[in-house]
């Protein structure tokens, strides 16, 4: 029998912790418009457990996922292998989880990162009090006008399906929905100094109206290329609401037509992966690139081109800044290594990655595993930036220069990936 317990936690930090996501943002926090929270999922199937945790934050390192998993082991005897940690990616969170990210150099928070780790540790001892039994169902949506691919919103690559994992308690009401959409969390742009969640925040706020009861927790998928540039009206907290409510209803749309399964088995493991470095040009080379990025920035403001075409110039510009540093903060390293880890839960295939996968990866691995179900978790126990994957005649693009991997990082998380998934 399949038992299961969900709980939400606040994660929410203080006002005046500088926030993550822009370097452009200088100034701290000041306020907060809507609180950040983690959610836990346990789920128990004879003597296997396993925990799903999902948080507000930008992205979490390993170092924090490993002193997170020893606390969260120690209080509830769950094996840190089974226990997976992901974030929403909010660009309206705290600094202090991501602190090697050569983009953003963020300031250490060593007193946030504690007490995050005592909330979420202790939540997920709440919830192993709480387990009971339940039902177990998965459902698909296709949403439209929350992400297109922010670098060809028209014939750039996208996955537009919702993928959703129901939990209903005995009477059938719903314990916990997983639910699973690949987009930048980042309606809100660099100006915005107020904590918050953004539009996966929206989105619970409206799926709790319709089911207060239950907890709702929100992973990110291939977002890598994915954002709401093309698809939002503003950058204000109304577009937020609007585009969670798009995601809200896609959820609901998912919830009513779900299949319950039996689960049967419940595991989990983790495999280390390579992550090969890309071969960086030179400095000479990049100051060029940079000079001509700006000289089309100027053209493109003289002409008044759409406000979507600038952010991809201005990105570019920003991208090649960093492209410069990774030169020399690279320089004799020829890759860098991090973690896949895999939960299943019966037919269904839970896979994470540490960053930012590009959506061509995650079209591609479930073309390649059909008919067995798959979800996909980015950002997820650790963090190492982009992993491009980008569709020819898309060179240069800011993912492309901001990352430091070859392409040949995401074909051997691609690769992985489909072994985790054939093999038991």
């Amino acid at each position: 029998m399949l038992n299961a317990a969900a709980i939400e936690v606040d994660i929410t930090p203080p006002v005046g912790v500088k926030m993550a996501g822009y370097a452009a943002r200088l100034e701290a926090s000041k306020g907060i418009h809507d609180p950040l929270k983690a959610q836990i999922l346990l789920l128990e199937l004879d003597a296997a457990r396993v925990i799903f945790i999902s948080m507000d934050l930008l992205a979490v390192q390993a170092q924090f996922s490993k002193k997170l998993r020893a606390a969260i082991q120690e209080k509830t005897g769950v094996e840190a292998d089974h226990i997976l940690i992901a974030c929403s990616h909010t660009h309206s969170g705290p600094q202090g989880f991501n602190l090697d990210d050569l983009i953003l150099q963020e300031t250490k928070y060593e007193a946030l990162q504690e007490i995050t780790c005592q909330k979420v540790a202790g939540g997920c001892a709440w919830a192993a009090s709480k387990l009971q039994p339940a039902q177990i169902s998965l459902g698909r949506s296709v949403i439209d006008g929350l992400g297109l691919n922010r670098n060809d919103p028209q014939k750039g690559s996208a996955d537009q399906q919702v993928s959703v994992l129901r939990l209903d308690d005995a009477s059938g009401e719903p314990l916990a929905v997983l639910f699973n959409y690949g987009c930048h969390p980042t309606v809100m742009g660099a100006d915005n100094l107020q904590i918050s969640a953004d539009y996966p925040g929206a989105a619970r706020a409206m799926l709790k109206g319709v089911y207060p009861q239950a907890v709702f927790m929100f992973t990110n998928s291939a977002a890598g290329d994915i954002s709401t540039r093309f698809t939002r009206r503003s950058a204000t907290f109304a577009e937020v609401t609007r585009l969670g409510q798009i995601m809200g209803a896609a959820v609901l749309q998912a919830m009513n037509t779900t299949e319950k399964f039996d689960p049967q088995e419940l595991n989990a493991r983790v495999e280390s992966i390579d992550l090969p470095l890309k071969t960086f040009p030179t400095v000479a080379e990049s100051q060029r690139l940079l000079e001509e990025a700006k000289d089309v920035l100027s053209r493109m403001q003289a002409e008044n081109a759409p406000v979507g075409e600038l952010r991809k110039i201005v990105t570019k510009i920003e991208g090649i800044q960093v492209l410069l540093l990774q030169i020399k903060y690279f320089q004799g390293k020829e890759k860098l290594q991090s973690e896949l880890q895999s939960i299943q839960v019966g037919p269904l295939h839970v896979i994470t990655v540490p960053g930012e996968p590009f959506s061509k990866t995650f079209l591609d691995i479930k073309q390649r595993i059909q008919p067995s179900q798959v979800i996909l978790v980015g950002y997820a126990n650790d963090y190492k930036g982009y992993f491009p994957e980008s569709a020819p005649g898309l060179p240069g693009t800011y993912e492309d220069l901001v990352s430091p991997f070859s392409s040949q990082a995401a074909l051997n998380i691609k690769e992985l990936a489909i072994k985790l998934i054939k093999e038991k």
